[in-house]
């Protein structure tokens, strides 16, 4: 008897954590898709462009941005939901059918291979195409574990606040997402990173070269580098060379594959890159489509560059013909070069956007909005704010938002009895306010509803009584104001009292 209650202990144990693994991974794992999608709406969005082209529903297009951050709330509320315990039934049967959706749709990516990158998780973890439908197949079987387990789960908040957390996790998601939408994302996980030197990083993934030297001596060749050649006094004598690849070095600089700007058909990145002095790239993937609200302070900042000796100039991927019509509608002055509009898209999000380099090191990212006026252009760059190096410390803001959400979310747990309380009294307050004015609008409706009914038909609507005022009872009938106040009198010529019969 007592070896089946601890078998029965060690079942529900065993159970226990088989619920809370499942329930970690799988929420942690929304989470983590959803906040990355937040950082960066503009990434996502160009994931569903590419999408949208693949299946021919490029009419969708104009509503990418709006897809990117609808994606990006619902998979974070549902990962919260589920790693929190909340709404423990609703909850992994809306993940249940969020993956039905998405797994039959990677599994066609696998085999169709459209897109190469799902984009499942940005540009912070790449996956292929195989490997993101096992991950939804490995999630999907966790989630149909949670469905038939959802009475084990425990919500680590009271019923009364969980509201709370979902509402606070949606204002957390969108002001992310405000960010990299207007500004730049709060978190960069591409290669063009501030404080990358460009030159540096296009060079680090290549390897390095070095030439080998073939001596001989006494019958017997040996290689030799430049380093240690032998000298002609040892009897070595040269025989041929070759030239040998090596390893490249770790490089602390991230691996850049594409940065090359053309003048027409002239290559011109070296040109750029090896400029020592401050070089403005105004970054535009479609300059039909760009935003031109905020083309007064890009005319005013070239005024600038071009009084005080600096570089500007507009790269773009549109046609020549798009950049006349820029060039017609905000009476540019500045260059035009080209370059692949999807390296444009991965340098800088937002469209378009300015670029700040100085010896081929990006030093600022900016939206036009936050470039400076007119006014605030009066002394060289090196004295500006603007021409400082912008400091990107990717530790910090990891911190930042682990606090930002983390203490509010445990202020919350630690006080949910006394919110809770709390909550409860607003609505009990509210159902007595309800309940009292229901009152009061029934018992008007009641005094008010008091009419005089007279011997017209049945069908006929009844008539109110109206008081007239005193003044317009005397002018009707000729009496004075007092006669009109003075009880009318009896059959018998008395005044009518109160509880006298007439006989």
């Amino acid at each position: 008897m007592e070896s089946r209650t601890t078998d029965g202990k060690c079942n529900a144990r065993l159970m226990r954590w088989l619920v809370f693994l499942s329930r970690l991974v799988v929420g942690g794992t929304f989470v983590f898709s959803g906040f990355v999608k937040a950082i960066d709406p503009y990434g996502t969005a160009y994931k569903f462009e590419d999408y949208f082209a693949a299946f021919h529903l490029e009419f969708l297009s104009s509503f990418t941005t709006l897809f990117a951050v609808a994606l990006a709330v619902v998979e974070f509320l549902l990962g919260v939901h589920l790693l929190f315990g909340s709404y423990r039934k609703s909850t992994p049967r809306l993940v249940f059918l969020f993956l039905c959706v998405m797994t039959p749709l990677t599994l066609y990516l696998a085999i169709a291979n459209p897109i190469s990158d799902c984009g499942c998780f940005g540009d912070a973890v790449h996956l292929s195409n195989w490997a993101t439908f096992f991950k939804n197949v490995v999630l999907l079987g966790l989630t149909v574990f949670l469905l038939y387990t959802s009475k084990r789960l425990r919500g680590l908040y009271n019923k009364e606040v969980q509201w709370l957390t979902g509402l606070y996790s949606l204002v957390f998601v969108l002001f992310f997402c405000y960010i990299g939408i207007n500004y730049q994302p709060y978190l960069d996980f591409r290669p063009y990173k501030i404080g990358v030197n460009i030159p540096e990083a296009l060079s680090a993934g290549e390897p390095q070269r070095e030439f080998v030297f073939i001596y001989e001596k006494v019958g017997k060749r040996q290689e030799f580098t430049l380093d240690n050649l032998p000298a002609e006094e040892e009897g070595w004598t040269f025989v041929d060379r070759y030239e040998k690849a090596t390893e490249a070095p770790a490089a602390e600089a991230p691996a850049i594959d594409e940065f090359t700007i053309y003048r027409g058909d002239t290559d011109i990145t070296d040109e750029i890159l090896t400029d020592e002095s401050y070089y403005i790239l105004l970054l535009s993937p479609d300059l039909e489509k760009a935003d031109d609200s905020e083309v007064d302070r890009i005319n005013e900042l070239y005024d600038y560059c071009v009084e005080r000796g600096y570089g500007f100039a507009c790269v773009t991927a549109s046609s020549p013909k798009g950049a006349e019509v820029w060039l017609e509608n905000t009476g540019a002055e500045y260059p035009f070069y080209f370059m692949d509009k999807t390296t444009i898209r991965t340098i800088a999000r937002g469209n378009p956007c300015v670029l700040l380099l100085k010896g081929g090191t990006i030093l600022r990212k900016t939206a036009p909005s936050q470039l400076p006026d007119e006014t605030q252009l009066t002394q060289p760059l090196d004295q500006l704010d603007y021409g400082r190096p912008e400091v990107y410390r990717p530790h910090r803001r990891i911190g930042f938002i682990i606090v930002a959400y983390l203490l509010p979310m445990l202020v919350l747990l630690l006080t949910e009895k006394t919110i809770a309380m709390i909550i409860g009294r607003v609505k009990l307050w509210r159902l007595n306010r309800i309940r009292r004015r229901r009152a009061e609008r029934d018992a008007l409706a009641a005094f008010g509803g008091i009419e005089v009914m007279d011997d017209s038909p049945r069908d006929s609507k009844p008539e109110r009584t109206v008081e007239k005022p005193l003044g317009e009872v005397a002018q009707s009938t000729g009496l004075s104001e007092a006669e009109a106040a003075s009880p009318a009198p009896s059959s018998d010529g008395g005044p009518v009292r109160k509880g006298r019969k007439e006989k």
